[in-house]
């Protein structure tokens, strides 16, 4: 019985967790990642991924890169990049973080929707307050 009424309240917070909008046109975004001692760009003028997290995804399948993310489960629900092109985090006290237009990430990647014409930028580093 509990276990059941866990999985239930799981699954109804799932259904309160923000999702993004649902594109019928493409939109431009930029993509910059910066890793140790290497520097992807990526761009396109009509992607349908709307937010951080897909269009990382579209950007590792488009040129070839290794991305590695784990799905985090509640109370978090959301996305964690754990390595980019080989660089994963914790190496040398340095993790994934990301910016858009030059503001720090304060939601996950998949949470953070993207609506047109935005600059992501991706840095292994050190995060911000620590």
């Amino acid at each position: 019985m509990i276990v059941v009424s866990a999985v239930g309240l799981i699954l109804a917070a799932q259904t309160f967790r923000p999702q993004a909008p649902a594109l019928t046109t493409g939109i431009p975004l930029r993509m910059t990642i910066e890793g140790s001692g290497w520097t992807i760009a990526y761009s396109s003028n009509d992607t349908r991924n709307n937010t951080v997290h897909l269009f990382l995804i579209e950007a590792a399948r488009t040129l070839h890169f290794g991305l590695v993310w784990a799905n985090w489960s509640a109370p978090y629900s959301a996305v964690f990049i754990e390595g980019i092109n080989g660089s994963i985090n914790g190496e040398g006290g340095r993790w994934w973080v990301f910016w858009v237009d030059g503001v720090y990430a304060s939601t996950a990647a998949d949470l953070t929707v993207l609506h047109g014409g935005e600059t992501v930028l991706w840095r292994f580093t050190t995060p911000e307050g620590g």
